[in-house]
């Protein structure tokens, strides 16, 4: 069978064969896995999170010097006001990566209204009524994340039902996305008979050996099962308005005391962690590793080893 392959439209808008687009993951997704996925035929993205304007230009750097292809970035409008999202965005109009932009959430009508010219931008939601918002405003794609999604839900559509319902939101006349779930290629080519463009990818590229996840944390993807995983509030500290699906750690189990349990080393910064933190533990996480946000998807069924971005793509795509 052949190996499944973007069409012409997403191939031309995001310079990937491969219809897979890889979650700009905060702390996870950092240069050496955005460049990978690229590299590889996907699409890859660098997640931004609460990044300074000075630590964006250094990851794009990064980025760009490691890939001769397109790639993106992920901003989250729940954890910026306005101005301080205005103001990333016009750094990344302006700088020469010129990457695309995708939201995760639906961005506020007064940032939807003073977006710079000409800015390429697609949005990820979790209900199908946010997606049509995002293609009125301007996005040139969207992703439909679904219940199956490790990390932070934006809605409570399961992938079953998103692909029932696929047919009569037109997914095939525009660049819609499924996020959820999706590690191999039975999975891939329901979406995409479905009409959907591809897929977004989280937990599968957090486990790789390019992912900046802590090892500790990718050792705990390849040997959780989705009955591992558990969809909770916990991890609320630094950003509490959505539920998130996690591994079930001590953290999920009990009421515990929401101390400092850790640090994270950043572009020479040392900040604490606390128990309850959204913070995900990386390479430059030190303490209760296993006690930490463990984001995972139900993915992690297919994610038997820590692998290369290549052998993922590979994999998915047979």
């Amino acid at each position: 069978m052949a190996q499944i392959a973007s069409s012409s439209r997403v191939k031309a808008f995001f310079g990937a064969r491969l219809p897979i687009l890889q979650a700009g993951m905060g702390g996870v997704a950092q240069p050496e896995l955005a460049a990978a996925v690229c590299e590889a035929g996907a699409f890859g993205m660098i997640g931004l999170y609460r990044h300074t304007l000075d630590e964006i230009g250094l990851l794009l750097a990064q980025t760009a010097a490691l890939t001769g292809a397109r790639f993106g970035v992920n901003l989250v409008p729940f954890v910026l006001d306005a101005d301080a999202l205005l103001e990333r965005l016009a750094f990344l109009a302006d700088c020469p990566e010129r990457p695309i932009v995708t939201f995760f959430g639906l961005p506020g009508a007064p940032v939807l209204r003073a977006l710079p010219a000409g800015m390429e931008y697609g949005v990820q939601a979790g209900t199908w009524d946010e997606l049509q918002a995002a293609f009125d405003a301007g996005a040139r794609f969207g992703v439909l994340q679904t219940t199956e999604a490790g990390g932070h839900h934006l809605g409570s559509t399961a992938r079953a039902q998103a692909l029932d319902q696929a047919a009569r939101h037109d997914v095939d006349k525009r660049m819609v996305f499924i996020s959820g779930g999706i590690s191999n290629p039975v999975e891939l080519r329901q979406v995409m008979q479905a009409g959907f463009s591809g897929v977004l990818c989280g937990t599968v590229f957090a486990a790789t050996r390019e992912s900046a996840a802590h090892e500790r944390y990718k050792r705990a993807i390849v040997n959780a099962t989705p009955g591992d995983t558990v969809v909770t509030d916990r991890f609320s500290v630094g950003w509490h308005t959505h539920r998130h699906r996690v591994i079930r750690n001590a953290s999920c189990k009990e009421s515990l005391p929401a101390s400092v349990i850790g640090s994270a080393n950043y572009f020479g910064k040392r900040y604490p962690i606390l128990r309850y933190s959204v913070a995900v533990p990386t390479v430059h996480t030190e303490g209760l590793i296993e006690d930490m946000a463990l984001y995972c998807g139900t993915s992690c069924k297919d994610t038997h080893s820590i692998r290369t971005v290549r052998q993922v793509l590979a994999d998915l795509t047979a």
